[in-house]
């Protein structure tokens, strides 16, 4: 049964952590920016969105009505579900309620409220149109159905007749409409979709200046496309059990498109965009650190949940990291796991990763500890110096084994100031490997598995994915995940414990340094 709902929305903009002004009008930027951009252009324009079901599609076309409620008069057109099917799919939609009148009929009762609305408002609108004619001496704007007359040629079909009444009725106020969906509409009628879409942009878009969001089940590209102003495509698919979400850009008149493609996700009912760097232009803060009785934080409140509470003693963590990370990435993941061991009095025994430098990784992590605290507390192997006057770098360039031996024994006994304290053993297995060679880091890292298992102790271990001792860490690892890169955005997933794709995000909550991992559903 084809079904009409239409929001008479009366509400102040919900704001969130997460707002941006534009035009004046404050929007939650869940969407791409380049989207935003165009659904705020003046003159109407038409965007036609994309995919196979289940891709978020009604989501983000409902909550572009409700970014945009406080500029235009919103229709939404439904095929398929009624009020209380919205309302169960999308209970966010409750918070909206006391200020909507929302409207649900079949043809017949639609008929019928259409003549009480009609006896109830038009003539208030006449009026006011007449009284606008005499003020301006301008004849009255009426929406054209040049394109419907040809269309329909005389058939009824009241659920779209009442779309063109509504747009006039608010003439001369914009109106944005959604049509959901385009096959629901076109097969009720038995015509075809471009000829539809096609008679919508003329009348409406071009001759009501109004703004029209079709949506459409296909998934490729078709006629419809090259008549609409905007195409933008939701994509998802299950990658290892994972579910993973892309919106991608096909075109946006009369808009730059700097980014073509978005990760998002569906996270309670609700669309959200992933950006990239988004790390960088929040203010610094302060870093809120965690203590777990009897088990080490990570100081990621989501990550040590996902590990069932945090790390276990004697434990390994392994993080695999993708082809793509920037050391940006890596450092906003390893930067609150460094200070919350730091702030909670543990050693970090640190062989980098490759391309990390010392005094970049001190001043980094000094502007949220004291400089007296990290160098206490952190022991930084450089196996490129044989010797080095920064006091918590350890030379272990020298080709004298035995004295490399000494050095490093003496870096450990330092941060457990010979009182058995835990130590955070962090090792970049690139450097290791490009310094002692495969089947010299494999046997080491198996030895040291068995001492620290055998201790108080946790490690953390990195490996690139081109890496050839890659398979043979996994064997001694407790924990282990991956860092990678989905749209410019970097994400965690597990293979042990086995975790979906989650986004690493500053939290806005508590401020940077702090994160939060948020997940692709």
């Amino acid at each position: 049964m084809l079904s009409i709902v239409i929001f008479y929305i009366k509400i102040k903009y919900y704001k969130e952590h997460y707002t941006i002004t534009m035009n004046g009008l404050d929007i939650n930027y869940r969407f791409p920016y380049e989207l935003i951009q165009f659904l705020l252009a003046k003159n109407g324009n038409s965007l036609l969105v994309k995919g196979p079901p289940g891709g978020g599609k009604t989501t983000i076309s409902l909550q572009i009505l409700e970014t945009l409620q406080g500029k235009s008069n919103i229709i939404y057109l439904s095929t398929r579900v009624g009020d209380a099917s919205l309302y169960q799919q999308f209970p966010w939609l409750k918070d909206m309620e006391k200020n909507l009148r929302l409207l649900v009929a079949s043809k017949l009762l639609l008929e019928a409220m259409w003549q009480l609305k009609e006896e109830e408002e038009s003539q208030v609108k006449e009026y006011g149109r007449r009284v606008l004619q005499e003020m301006t001496g301008e004849a009255p704007k009426v929406v054209p159905r040049i394109e419907f007359n040809k269309v329909f040629q005389g058939k009824a079909a009241p659920e779209v007749n009442r779309i063109y009444d509504e747009v006039q009725m608010n003439l001369p106020s914009k109106s944005i409409i959604v049509i959901d969906s385009v096959e629901g509409i076109t097969s009720r009628f038995g015509i075809r979709e471009d000829i539809f879409v096609s008679m919508i942009q003329k009348d409406l878009v071009e001759g009501a200046n109004a703004s029209v969001i079709f949506v459409s089940e296909k998934s490729e590209q078709s006629s419809e496309d090259y008549i609409v102003d905007g195409v933008i495509y939701l994509y998802h698919d299950i990658d290892d059990g994972r579910r993973k979400r892309i919106l991608r850009i096909n075109k946006l008149r009369g808009v730059e498109i700097n980014q073509s493609s978005y990760s998002y996700t569906l996270l309670g009912g609700k669309f959200f965009t992933f950006y990239p760097g988004e790390f960088e232009k929040v203010q610094v803060t302060k870093f809120e650190y965690t203590m777990n009785e009897g088990i080490f934080s990570t100081g990621i409140r989501d990550l040590d949940r996902l590990f069932g509470n945090g790390l276990n003693p004697s434990s390994f963590l392994t993080v695999e990291l993708g082809k793509d990370i920037s050391m940006d990435e890596l450092i906003l993941l390893f930067r609150p796991i460094f200070l919350n061991f730091l702030y909670n009095g543990i050693g970090i025994f640190m062989v980098p990763l490759g391309g990390w430098n010392a005094i970049r990784l001190e001043k980094d992590l000094t502007r949220f500890i004291d400089a007296e605290s990290f160098r206490k507390r952190v022991r930084y192997i450089d196996y490129t110096a044989e010797e080095t006057n920064i006091p918590f770098v350890v030379a272990a360039g020298s080709r004298d084994e035995q004295q490399v031996n000494q050095r490093l024994l003496k870096a450990l006994l330092d941060l457990t100031s010979m009182e058995n304290r835990s130590v955070l053993h962090f090792i970049g297995t690139d450097t290791m490997e490009y310094i002692k060679g495969t089947e010299t880091s494999i046997k080491e890292l198996f030895n040291m598995a068995q001492l620290i298992k055998s201790s108080s102790d946790v490690a953390i271990l990195t490996v690139r994915e081109s890496q050839s001792l890659k398979n043979e860490i996994i064997n001694i690892s407790d924990y282990y995940i991956k860092l990678v890169e989905i749209e410019n955005v970097p994400f965690i997933y597990g293979i042990k414990p086995r975790i979906v794709y989650h986004a690493i995000q500053v939290d806005r909550n508590r401020g940077f340094p702090n994160v939060t991992l948020v997940p692709m559903l």
